[in-house]
C-alpha cells in the first residue's frame, strides 16, 4: 500500500507540474478575484444532491444480497467518497464495502462486487456522453481531441474486458471457485479456503443482472446522475464568467476526461490529475491555460470540500475511524454492530 501511495504521489506531482507549467499567476489571480461566487452554490447543491441518487442506485444493486436501509447505504456512500478525498490509492471503494459490512454484517466481498458493477455502469455512461460529443460536435475535427478519443477507446476496452470477466464469474461460478482454489493450493489451506469463499461471495454480489427491472433502473439512474454532474460543471463556468465562451457540451467533456483520468493512480483527492484533465479539456475550446487552471481549482474545491465534510460527519456518527474503513478490516464477513439510525 505504501508503494501505491508513493507512485500515486509521484504521478500527481507530474500532472500538477504539467497543469501549472507556463501559467500566468497574475492572470490566474485576476480570474479568481473576479469570480461570482454565488454561482458555486447551485454547483455544490447538485454535487451533494447527486450523492442521494448514488446511494439509491447502490441500494438497488445491493438488493440481491441483502435489504439495507437507505440511511445506512447513504452513510457508507458518503464515507467512501470522503476516503477517496483524504487517502490515496482509491481506498474509498474498499471503505464503502467495509463500513457497510461493519454495520450490517453483509459480506464485504459481495458488497465490493456491487461497487464494481456500479463503476461499470458509470464507465459506460461516461463513454456514451463522450461518443455523443464526438458525433454531434465540431471539436471532433480538431487534432487535439485525438488523445481524448484514444483514451476513450482504451477505457472502453478495459471495461468490456472487465464486464466479460464478471459475467464469466457469475455464470460459471463453480468453475471459477474451483480454479481459484486450485491456483491457491500452493499456499496454506487457510488461504485456499478463504480465496474460494471470497470468490463465491464476490459472485453473489453480481446477481443483479438476473433482474431486468433493476438493471434498467440502475442504467437510467446512471444517466440521470452523470447528466446532473455535467450540468453542475456549467455553474463553475458561470462563476468565472466563461459561460459566454464555453458551450454546455464543454461541461460534459470536462466530466468525461476528468473521470477517465482519475482512474489512474494518484494522491488523495486526485490532485494534479484532476487539474490537468480540466485544463486540457477547456483548452480545446480556446480557453487560456491560466483561465482553465482557475476553473480546475474552483471545480475541484467545490466538489472536494462539501463531500469531505459530510463524509467525515458520517464517519464520526457511525463511530468509525479512517484506519478501520480504509484498511479493509480483519476479515471478509462483518459482524453486525448496533448503531443509531441516521436521520
Amino acid at each position: 500500500m505504501k508503494r501505491k501511495a508513493i507512485i500515486g504521489t509521484l504521478i500527481s506531482i507530474v500532472f500538477l507540474y504539467l497543469a501549472l507549467r507556463k501559467v500566468d499567476y497574475g492572470e490566474l489571480w485576476t480570474v479568481l478575484s473576479n469570480a461570482r461566487w454565488v454561482w458555486i452554490i447551485p454547483n455544490a447543491i447538485l454535487v451533494v444532491g447527486v450523492m442521494w441518487l448514488r446511494a439509491w442506485r447502490w441500494q438497488m444493486i445491493l438488493r440481491p444480497i441483502g435489504k439495507v436501509p437507505y440511511s445506512r447505504v447513504y452513510a457508507s456512500t458518503m464515507i467512501g467518497f470522503m476516503v477517496n478525498n483524504v487517502l490515496p490509492a482509491r481506498l474509498g471503494e474498499i471503505a464503502r464495502a467495509v463500513s457497510l459490512g461493519l454495520k450490517t454484517g453483509l459480506s464485504r466481498s459481495a458488497t465490493l462486487a456491487t461497487i464494481i458493477v456500479e463503476r461499470i455502469y458509470d464507465s459506460f455512461t461516461l463513454l456514451l456522453f463522450l461518443w455523443l460529443v464526438f458525433a454531434f460536435s465540431r471539436i471532433a475535427e480538431l487534432t487535439e481531441v485525438g488523445r481524448i478519443e484514444y483514451l476513450g477507446w482504451v477505457f472502453l476496452a478495459v471495461n468490456v474486458a472487465l464486464l466479460g470477466i464478471l459475467i464469466i464469474l457469475q455464470v460459471r461460478n463453480e468453475a471459477a471457485v474451483r480454479w481459484v482454489r486450485g491456483f491457491s493450493r500452493r499456499f496454506s489451506p487457510r488461504i485456499q479456503a478463504l480465496a474460494g469463499e471470497i470468490t463465491e461471495k464476490f459472485a453473489r454480489g453480481l446477481t443483479m443482472h438476473h433482474n431486468w427491472p433493476t438493471t434498467a433502473g440502475v442504467a437510467l439512474s446512471s444517466l440521470i446522475i452523470w447528466s446532473i454532474l455535467g450540468i453542475s460543471n456549467y455553474f463553475i463556468f458561470m462563476a468565472l464568467g466563461f459561460d459566454h465562451r464555453l458551450p454546455i457540451e464543454a461541461s460534459f467533456v470536462v466530466l468525461v476526461v476528468v473521470s477517465l483520468m482519475i482512474s489512474i493512480p494518484s494522491t488523495a483527492g486526485f490532485v494534479g490529475v484532476f487539474h490537468w484533465a480540466v485544463q486540457i479539456s477547456l483548452q480545446i475550446y480556446g480557453l487560456g491555460k491560466s483561465e482553465a487552471v482557475a476553473v480546475a481549482i474552483i471545480l475541484h474545491a467545490a466538489q472536494y470540500i462539501p463531500i469531505t465534510l459530510i463524509g467525515l460527519y458520517y464517519l464520526r456518527k457511525e463511530h468509525l475511524t479512517l484506519s478501520k474503513v480504509g484498511g479493509g478490516g480483519d476479515s471478509d464477513g462483518g459482524t453486525p454492530v448496533a448503531a443509531s439510525p441516521i436521520a
